[in-house]
């Protein structure tokens, strides 16, 4: 199976041109069928704090779209999005597998030096969860998160082969999200996805630094600095190799 991350730059608040460039490329041949795909964190709007409401209004429509595309090129893909639910608005992390979506998780972790939690309700712990998938098991570290090991050490007890990393993370943290991710990697022995934005969006400049990471921590695709596609061959097999080499207790 291959596994694809995007890494883009989005217009702030902006959710037609947003999710435009997300279609075209899911669409394109760029994506090959029978893939997983990760999209970063809030695609669709960016953190566009003031209008959330508004922009949780149009999630409904992105998912049906999403669950189209998946349907017809049997893709899994996974993202984060604004969804409301009551009255509180939720950075919610996604699974579509085949057309349905699968599996759901909100942010636990929110980002306070940025206003996150200001804007955004937070999950709770109850809330972590693995997605069993076409693609394999997988779960969600969403960007803050990553620095929380306690979040991949209850991914890993329940079998998680795949981490999905969906982030807006900051330029002046870019080492930190390279190391943290390596990281979760070797100690969980899963694949890591990560799915950053890059460049400036509003008054905010993002790392890039979208990866794909082996189970032994190998770096399996990256790109730095530019708006790109980086994909490579996911073999779960080797998710297990790894841990029957070096057994570990969770």
């Amino acid at each position: 199976m291959i596994a694809y991350s995007l890494q883009l730059n989005l217009d702030l608040g902006n959710v037609e041109n947003n999710i435009k460039k997300v279609f075209d490329i899911l669409k394109s041949d760029k994506i090959k069928s029978e893939s997983l795909v990760l999209l970063p964190e809030m695609f669709s709007c960016g953190f566009d704090n003031e209008r959330l409401l508004d922009h949780s209004r149009k999630t409904p429509k992105i998912y049906r779209e999403l669950q189209k595309i998946s349907h017809d090129k049997k893709l899994v893909i996974a993202g984060t999005v604004p969804e409301r639910k009551r009255n509180d608005i939720y950075n919610m992390g996604f699974v579509i597998d085949n057309g349905e979506i699968t599996g759901k998780r909100p942010k636990i972790k929110l980002f306070t030096p940025t206003d996150e939690h200001k804007y955004f309700k937070a999950g709770k712990n109850i809330h972590l969860d693995i997605t069993e998938s076409s693609a394999g098991n997988l779960g969600f570290m969403i960007c803050f998160e990553l620095r929380f090991p306690n979040i991949s050490y209850n991914l890993r007890k329940k079998d998680v082969e795949i981490i999905l990393v969906p982030a807006q993370w900051g330029k002046e943290r870019a080492e930190h999200l390279k190391i943290l991710s390596r990281a979760r990697a070797i100690e969980t022995q899963s694949y890591v996805i990560v799915s950053n934005t890059v460049g400036k969006i509003g008054d905010l400049e993002y790392a890039g630094n979208s990866a794909i990471y082996s189970p032994w921590g190998d770096i399996l695709d990256i790109e730095r600095n530019e708006e790109g596609i980086i994909s490579a061959e996911i073999d779960l097999d080797e998710v297990y190799k790894i841990r029957s080499k070096i057994k570990m207790e969770f």
